[in-house]
């Protein structure tokens, strides 16, 4: 059943080929078609450009009743075993937390992100704090969580002390912190992970290791640089053909915005040598799908309809010379017009 048919501009599969007039057909939630040309009869969207929703492959966003706590504290005082940020949590009452929560969902919702991988601390009862902030937003969490067992979770979320749980078989992704400090990274691919988040003082070595085995790497170089733990090896990854995705880290570090995630690693590659923005595009969204193994990420005929619509004529956005270095540097929260998540529209401004 066709549920709906929308004249507009797109950017089409893995290459984001601009598509300037034409038609996409919805139905059962997913992408049947997308052909060249408007139609009498579809809804007319002529004046955005419809590019694939955003995925946010790594968040805490428990923090977010702790905006800006951890200014100006290295990576260990902040969120190491025993930083401020678990102090803070003995302090907050449940319903602050579960306010912060929802807030940020609601967040990342509108600003067009249809899906987010979260680091649930807590076990169960964490899980379930996440579930309730997300009931009634027609967003996607992935809840990756700890200490109660893979079987309760989409997948695990560790830290690199807690290498233990690590079941020898499974088939749900594991995910883990490494490469904050020195070593780690080696440490944490011995354990053949999924996914590695940060990666950031990985050597030579690692990198070879983590292509071999193909791990995808997940950066926050965002969180990276206000906690001094140096800039990721974003061009090196690329180059050996890893799986780079990104996600925004802890609110309580940064908002949950991967447009500003976009900007800053695009602009902070090019310290050495930039990255093309179709590939930061491709972190943001089909490299993160790969990585969780989503159906999503891309506009392409059997694909989940995820989809995100801008308004390219925002003041912002238009008179440029290369439409995707504007989207990854420019666009704004403000500047999405409509989101639709699985084949419905979910935010319309």
């Amino acid at each position: 059943m066709i549920s709906h048919m929308i004249n507009s501009s797109f950017l089409l599969g893995d290459g984001f080929e601009l598509l300037e007039e034409g038609h996409l057909v919805v139905e059962k939630g997913r992408i049947k078609e997308v052909n060249d040309g408007f139609i009498t009869r579809g809804t007319d969207a002529k004046d955005l450009l419809c590019i694939p929703a955003l995925i946010n492959a790594h968040t805490h966003i428990g923090d977010s009743f702790a905006k800006e706590a951890a200014l100006g504290l290295p990576a260990g005082e902040a969120m190491g075993q025993n930083g401020l940020k678990w102090s803070l949590y003995q302090k907050a009452k449940k319903d602050e937390i579960l306010r912060a929560m929802r807030d940020s969902v609601q967040y990342m919702l509108n600003s067009g992100i249809s899906c987010f991988a979260d680091f649930r601390e807590g076990g169960v009862n964490g899980a379930d704090l996440l579930r309730k902030a997300t009931e009634g937003i027609p967003i996607k969490p992935i809840v990756l969580g700890r200490d109660d067992g893979i079987e309760n979770f989409d997948g695990l979320g560790l830290n690199p002390w807690q290498l233990g749980q690590i079941p020898s078989q499974r088939n749900k992704p594991v995910a883990v912190h490494a490469g904050e400090s020195k070593g780690e990274v080696a440490e944490v691919l011995s354990r053949n992970p999924d996914i590695i988040v940060h990666f950031t003082l990985a050597t030579r070595e690692d990198i070879a290791t983590a292509a071999r085995k193909k791990v995808s790497v997940v950066l926050c170089p965002r969180a990276n640089a206000l906690l001094g733990v140096g800039i990721p090896p974003v061009r090196e990854l690329m180059e050996r053909g890893i799986n780079v995705a990104l996600g925004t880290d802890n609110v309580m570090l940064n908002s949950p915005s991967l447009w500003r995630e976009m900007e800053f690693i695009s602009k902070l590659s090019y310290l050495k040598k930039g990255i093309m923005p179709a590939d930061v595009l491709r972190m943001a969204t089909s490299n993160a799908a790969k990585a969780f193994g989503l159906n999503s990420g891309t506009i392409k005929k059997g694909k989940e309809a995820d989809l995100i619509f801008l308004d390219r004529n925002a003041p912002n956005l238009r008179e440029n010379k290369n439409l995707l270095a504007a989207i990854v540097h420019r666009t704004e929260p403000e500047n999405v017009r409509k989101v639709m998540v699985s084949g419905e529209f979910v935010v319309e401004k």
